[in-house]
């Protein structure tokens, strides 16, 4: 199993380190949905949505995949995450890429 963490770090930080793993392992399916021929822009406005979901979604994922290295390492390095406050704020861009998502995979259905 990839995300087991089995160490004598804090609680916090394994629950922080699994949060990461599972939103950026959404995130992969997400971005592989948005890519899919389904979703494939038809209009100018699409095509603009889609440039833009694509671009944040890979820019949340290297913040995801840097935050989480981050995490992993906490206890080598305790000064370089404030692994509350960048987690939330990661989950705030999480929600609102999905939201975004959703609504753009709506309107991608209609048009196919």
């Amino acid at each position: 199993m990839r995300n087991r963490v089995i160490t004598k770090d804090s609680p916090n930080q394994q629950t922080n380190y699994l949060r990461l793993s599972r939103m950026g392992n959404e995130l992969s399916s997400m971005l592989s949905e948005l890519h899919s021929y389904r979703c494939e822009p038809c209009t100018p406005d699409m095509h603009e949505q889609y440039m833009e979901l694509n671009h944040n979604g890979l820019k949340l994922k290297q913040t995801i995949n840097q935050t989480t290295h981050l995490v992993k390492n906490v206890s080598e390095r305790s000064n370089d995450v404030n692994s509350n406050k960048e987690i939330n704020g990661i989950i705030e861009k999480y929600n609102r890429f999905q939201k975004h998502l959703s609504s753009y995979l709506s309107e991608a259905v209609v048009h196919h």
